[in-house]
């Protein structure tokens, strides 16, 4: 029986039984006559009905986390079925994950926790999306990168309509096993800060741009400032964070300390947790930062693989950014900037 096992890497564990990864993939079968493609909604109300018949102990794991969270920002789901995995794309936006069986297994088990959605900006509104190396972004700040240190961030920072939670399900591990997935709770990283620090974090002092991903072809002279935002909200025991590392930065010297700061208290406390295929690892979106370690893109079909999906407990607060009844968002983050304020 599932249950919460042992925690790895500072991160709660569910261990998934071979009946259990059975029951699992009978139902990601049935899912997978739909496709995401062209019949989104369908499919999530359909993996939201069969969701229903999930193992007892996988759903109240994820029911707990849904409700409560994790001080620890995360929760690890171990042994799931992906099935056939063919070799790895060259390229992200070819949409390839979206019509394997593992893509069924990951709608059914995030359904549990809210509603699975996508922004039309990056890769078309995919809601199963493609995570891997892509040659010519091996040095840059997206999730198609691998040379590059993946700086700890809160997901699509810049958004107000930014996810609860985001599912990342290994396909498959870099050849080498350096890839490690970074987690670092809000909590630990707050509590190695100065009181007049935290206090800082919590008002409009910073900005923070849109992710190139959002903006790619658009051939901007420079970034897209949103703010002035704050950093830190939420009380004392429950804080939420909105934060990227590589893009938020203070309007003034004090607040760009603030920044600094928290950005080395983040690192100090980061877990790595290395995905092994079958590992769904759900981050709480508002609770941690999350991030990735350098490997190595070989463009030989074995590269590391995820599957990646944004799930939100209340799709009703972006009904102002999506057409009908949709569940993409479509906002032209081009058009976004919010301030001409200077940051540090």
């Amino acid at each position: 029986m599932a249950g919460d096992g042992p925690v790895t890497a500072g991160i709660r564990v569910v261990q998934v039984s071979r009946e259990e990864k059975e029951t699992v993939g009978d139902l990601a079968t049935q899912l997978g006559g739909v496709s995401t493609g062209t019949d989104v909604e369908r499919y999530v109300l359909r993996a939201q009905i069969l969701g229903a018949g999930l193992p007892g102990a996988i759903r109240a794991a994820l029911l707990r986390f849904r409700h409560d969270g994790d001080r620890r920002g995360g929760l690890l789901l171990r042994g799931l079925p992906i099935g056939d995995v063919p070799p790895t794309p060259s390229e992200a936006d070819l949409g390839v994950g979206l019509h394997l069986p593992a893509a069924g297994t990951l709608s059914l088990i995030v359904g549990v926790l809210g509603e699975q959605f996508g922004f039309l900006p990056e890769l078309s509104g995919q809601i199963v999306q493609d995570i891997l190396p892509v040659e010519g972004f091996e040095d840059t700040q997206h999730s198609i990168s691998s040379r590059a240190l993946l700086e700890l961030h809160c997901e699509t920072a810049f958004a107000e309509e930014r996810a609860d939670f985001v599912g990342l399900f290994c396909l498959r591990s870099d050849a080498g096993r350096e890839a490690a997935t970074l987690i670092s709770p809000a909590h630990e990283a707050l509590a190695r800060l100065a009181p007049a620090t935290v206090d800082l974090l919590r008002t409009p002092r910073f900005v923070t741009t849109v992710d190139g991903s959002f903006l790619r072809g658009s051939a901007l002279p420079g970034p897209v400032i949103v703010g002035p935002i704050s950093i830190l909200s939420g009380s004392e025991d429950h804080p939420r964070l909105r934060c990227d590392f590589a893009e938020t930065r203070g309007i003034d010297a004090q607040a760009q300390q603030a920044v600094l700061a928290l950005h080395e208290a983040a690192d100090a406390c980061a877990r790595k947790v290395r995905l092994l295929p079958g590992d769904l690892l759900m981050v709480d979106n508002h609770s941690a930062f999350h991030g990735r370690t350098p490997f190595a893109r070989r463009g030989d079909g074995q590269d590391r693989w995820l599957l990646r999906t944004f799930v939100t407990r209340d799709l009703a607060k972006s009904i102002a950014s999506r057409t009908g009844a949709c569940r993409i968002v479509d906002i032209d983050y081009r058009k976004l900037n919010t301030t001409a304020a200077h940051s540090c």
